[in-house]
C-alpha cells in the first residue's frame, strides 16, 4: 500500500480512504500544517482563495512536511449551485497531488445541505430550536450569542445551553466542519469516489491518470425536427499529460422531443 497523506483537523481521512484502498492507496492524517490558516467557517479567518487552490495547498503541504510523495487536500464551500437563493448547496473537492510530478487531480461533488441559521430573539425559546435542528440527527451546531462562540454542540448539548444562557440576541448556526456535518461527510464521500475513479482511468497512450471525459458537445438532433439541441451529441475524453483525445458518441442518435427549444418552446 502507497500512503496517501492527509493534511485535516476535522477527521477526514475515514471518509476518504474507502475510495482510495482499492487503488492501494493508505489514507493517512497529518496534523503538521495547520488547515485552518486558509480559512475557517466560523469566519474567524476568511479564505482569500478558491476551495481548489486550498485543497492543492493542503496537498501540498501534507507531502513537504512529512515527506510522502502523494499529499491530499480536501475543501468545502457553501451556497450557489443549481437553485442559488432557493437551495443551500455544498460543494466539495478533493486534491490528489503528486509531489514527483507536480501533478494535481481533483475528486468534486455537490449536493443539497438542508441545516440552516437561526436568529435568536426575544421570542426564541426550546421550541423554536427543536423545530429548527432537531431533525439533523447528525449536524453539529454554533451558538453565538453576541459575546461567545460555542461550537460542536450536539441537538442536546444546543438546547442545555440554551437553557443556561437564555440569549435574548445571536444566532444558532450549523456546525461546518467535517466531523460535525452528516450531510457534509456524505459529499466528500461522493468526491472521494470521483476521485478514485479519475486515478483508476489511464491515458491508453501514456499510462496517466484522469483520462476522463472532460469536453462535452451539444446539438444531438431533436427526434422530430432534426434541429440541434441542448443534449450531448459526443464526450471527449483528454490526456493532461500528453494531449491525447478520444472522442464518443452518445449512443443515442436523436434527442426526445421534450428537449428540443423548437418542437417544445
Amino acid at each position: 500500500m502507497l500512503n496517501a497523506v492527509i493534511a485535516t483537523k476535522h477527521k477526514k481521512a475515514p471518509l476518504i480512504a474507502p475510495a482510495l484502498k482499492p487503488l492501494g492507496y493508505n489514507v493517512v492524517t497529518t496534523s503538521l500544517f495547520d488547515t485552518d490558516t486558509l480559512g475557517m467557517f466560523t469566519n474567524e479567518v476568511q479564505r482569500d482563495c478558491s476551495a481548489q487552490i486550498a485543497a492543492l495547498i493542503k496537498a501540498q503541504q501534507a507531502c513537504e512536511l512529512t515527506g510522502e510523495q502523494y499529499g491530499l487536500g480536501s475543501e468545502g464551500s457553501f451556497g450557489g449551485g443549481p437553485y442559488p437563493g432557493l437551495m443551500n448547496w455544498d460543494e466539495e473537492v478533493i486534491c490528489f497531488y503528486d509531489k514527483r510530478t507536480d501533478i494535481a487531480i481533483y475528486g468534486h461533488a455537490g449536493g443539497p445541505f438542508s441545516p440552516s441559521s437561526l436568529t435568536i430573539n426575544s421570542e426564541t425559546n426550546v421550541e423554536s430550536i427543536t423545530v429548527a435542528c432537531q431533525r439533523f440527527k447528525e449536524q453539529h451546531w454554533i451558538l453565538d450569542d453576541t459575546q461567545t462562540l460555542f461550537k460542536g454542540l450536539s441537538f442536546e448539548g444546543l438546547v442545555a445551553l440554551f437553557k443556561e444562557k437564555v440569549p435574548k440576541a445571536g444566532i444558532i448556526t450549523p456546525d461546518l466542519r467535517a466531523m460535525y456535518s452528516g450531510q457534509r461527510q456524505a459529499i466528500i464521500r461522493l468526491a472521494a469516489e470521483d476521485l478514485a475513479r479519475r486515478l483508476a482511468s489511464k491515458c491508453p497512450q501514456c499510462q496517466c491518470a484522469n483520462f476522463v471525459a472532460k469536453q462535452l458537445t451539444k446539438g444531438l438532433p431533436c427526434e422530430l425536427c432534426n434541429m440541434p439541441t441542448q443534449q450531448v451529441k459526443s464526450t471527449t475524453s483528454l490526456c493532461d499529460s500528453c494531449g491525447y483525445n478520444h472522442i464518443e458518441a452518445n449512443e443515442k442518435h436523436v434527442a426526445d422531443a421534450t428537449y428540443c427549444q423548437f418542437c417544445n418552446p
